[in-house]
């Protein structure tokens, strides 16, 4: 007879309750699909529920939307790291799940729903879900990184956000970096922890949702931060531009070599899942050449960084690679900043900086000329532009170090 340590691991433990929150599929550090949820079991009592058994995904989602009672059989419990005092649920292949007609308490919305402080973040330990936290996006600290995540480089980058109970750092993924701006505050949902050394900080997830909200507010002592010393500013003409647009899979990131424009659906090269075309989201990157007192410097775009460059020269209205390019050769002296790894941050074209400065200067003595003509002229100034850059959302959509590799396996975990 098999010694206890090695005899079979019985999952005889029966939960009822409400499903809430399920997630879509994800992959663990060991390459096992699972998914989780949360699992209401009492009036104000949520339990996190891991499941193994993928194919019972559409079952739990069902039951989440209709808000049905269900009893879950032969799982397992385990200690909770979220919450000490209770436990999380494990739920494998032969676990089952059941619809019941009645509970002793009614459905309610789980609490970690409730808005999180970040002061009550930095408190958290490591792989912990965020419901809701408000936060401003600081306009100095930001740091953009291009990693390799299964053979596909993605953009992230981090930002710093606060309100008045504290300060940490959020990293966003992709397409959500184009849904912030500096000095404006943020409704995000479904974020996680991890750790960066002593100090807490969160990331986006797959799930993650950004709405702007009223301004939240500082901490009333918040630590400047020099960005000068992190980046350069190289000025000169370009010589040279390659700008390159990818349509890239929504669910594994894929690049699409052969798409098709033309066609309503489209096989992806990644996941080989047969999609709608329009679900597949465009992607930028690309190479600049600025010449400046007989040295040539090679800086590189990030998507964000084209998208920027979209919002501020051409009006957001130009998806054409071939047009960015020539629009960039022709601009005459331009101003590029840049960071340490070599990713641009800002273009700034200085014929268009003198000829905005003259038209100002010509445009003062007739001010007082009428109200009319005074908001034509708002309509089209910076102010518009400021207005054009405001709603990226509406455009199509380096190796790392030992210590950030650890990290990254939680970002990719999260954003598979």
């Amino acid at each position: 007879m098999a010694s206890p340590a090695k005899q079979p691991r019985t999952e005889s433990e029966t939960v009822v309750g409400y499903l809430h929150s399920v997630s879509p599929l994800k992959n663990s550090k060991k390459n096992v699909r699972y998914f989780n949820a949360t699992l209401q079991s009492g009036r104000e009592e949520y339990r996190r529920v891991v499941v193994f058994a993928v194919d019972k995904r559409p079952a739990f989602t069902q039951a989440s939307v209709a808000k049905r009672a269900v009893k879950l059989t032969n799982v397992r419990k385990t200690v909770s790291y979220c919450d000490p005092a209770g436990f999380d649920v494990m739920f494998a292949n032969t676990s089952g799940l059941e619809v019941m007609e009645n509970l002793p308490f009614f459905w309610r919305e789980p609490s970690n729903i409730a808005r999180v402080r970040i002061a009550d973040v930095l408190a958290l330990g490591p792989r912990q879900q965020v419901g809701v936290v408000h936060a401003k996006i600081l306009p100095d600290g930001a740091v953009s990184r291009v990693v390799p995540v299964a053979g596909v480089p993605r953009e992230l980058k981090e930002v710093r956000i606060c309100d008045r109970s504290g300060l940490t750092t959020l990293t966003l993924w992709e397409g959500q970096i184009l849904s912030v701006e500096a000095s404006r505050s943020y409704r995000l949902c479904n974020l996680v922890t991890r750790k960066v050394g002593d100090r807490t900080v969160l990331t986006s997830t797959r799930t993650t949702t950004v709405t702007e909200i009223a301004d939240v507010g500082e901490p009333e002592s918040l630590e400047p931060h020099d960005d000068s010393r992190e980046t350069t500013t190289l000025r000169g003409c370009v010589s040279g531009v390659q700008i390159s647009q990818k349509q890239r899979c929504r669910r594994c990131h894929a690049n699409q070599d052969n798409f098709s424009k033309r066609s309503s659906t489209h096989q992806c090269q990644g996941c080989k899942m047969l999609q709608r075309a329009s679900s597949f989201i465009l992607s930028y990157s690309g190479t600049l050449l600025l010449s400046s007192e007989g040295e040539e410097h090679s800086v590189s775009f990030t998507n964000s960084s084209v998208y920027a460059y979209l919002a501020e020269h051409l009006g957001g209205s130009v998806s054409d690679a071939e047009a960015i390019e020539e629009h960039l050769i022709g601009a005459g002296e331009t101003e590029v900043r840049v960071n340490g790894s070599g990713l641009i941050l800002s273009v700034v074209h200085l014929a268009d900086e003198v000829g905005v400065k003259r038209e100002d200067a010509e445009g003062a003595p007739e001010a007082s000329a009428g109200l009319s003509d005074a908001s034509t002229d708002a309509s089209q100034g910076p102010a518009g532009q400021t207005a054009a850059a405001e709603n990226p959302q509406g455009l199509p959509e380096h190796n790392l170090s030992a210590d950030d590799q650890l990290g990254l396996e939680l970002l990719f975990a999260e954003n598979a």
